[in-house]
């Protein structure tokens, strides 16, 4: 039997924004990427 754990995250605004940003910025670069490939 494999255990898994699940963590719930409750970051405040500062912290918030800067995930927001950071996702944005890699679904970007990995979209450009992709692009690239074809």
């Amino acid at each position: 039997m494999k255990t898994s754990y699940q963590y719930r995250l409750r970051p405040n605004k500062q912290q918030r924004d800067i995930i927001d940003r950071t996702l944005n910025m890699l679904r970007y670069q990995y979209n450009y990427q992709l692009a690239q490939r074809f």
